[in-house]
């Protein structure tokens, strides 16, 4: 699959999965936590196709949440443009296993976006507006998020989302 046409298929598989993370999981898993596979979407293509892709797809998925979501206009996008932007950091510069590198990099990029929702919740935010981090739901998701990313990352390889030079380091 050429370069364009995966990253509009990426695009709108994490517009995809933010609606059925927003919407028909929650009726389905009723009080449950949910994986954040869009969120793993978009670190995965920023981790191998670079930072102007990872931005791109992490803006588009953060408006979609907050377009779906009861949050602040602007906060998801942020947060998951800076993560796609940092992923992208990395492109080039780690060798990909198929098993512990991605259970490991999407552990910390889960960290990081709580991270990054506590910090823009303290400097931007109402007093009082503080977002559900280091909760036993966000330890359950980091958990569940880190279990699914090997997972993802075989049927984005597979499905050529993201490129097939994992093992040159290309």
């Amino acid at each position: 699959m050429k370069t364009k046409e995966a990253f509009f298929v990426s695009l709108l598989l994490v517009f995809i999965l933010v609606i059925l993370q927003s919407t028909l999981l929650y009726y389905v898993i009723p009080n449950a936590v949910i994986p954040d596979f869009a969120l793993i979407i978009v670190a995965f293509c920023g981790a191998r196709r670079g930072m102007q892709d990872g931005q791109i797809l992490g803006f588009f998925n953060g408006l979609a949440e907050d377009f779906m979501t009861a949050s602040f206009p602007g906060f998801n996008a942020l947060i998951k443009t800076l993560i796609g932007f940092l992923a992208g950091t990395i492109k080039n510069k780690m060798l990909f296993d198929p098993v512990i590198f991605p259970s490991l990099f999407i552990f910390f990029v889960t960290l990081l976006k709580g991270v990054l929702a506590a910090v823009i919740a303290y400097l931007f935010f109402p007093e009082g507006y503080f977002p559900a981090v280091f909760s036993s739901s966000f330890l359950m998701e980091i958990v569940l998020n880190s279990l699914f990313a090997p997972l993802v990352y075989l049927v984005l390889k597979k499905t050529h989302l993201i490129p097939n030079d994992i093992w040159s380091g290309k």
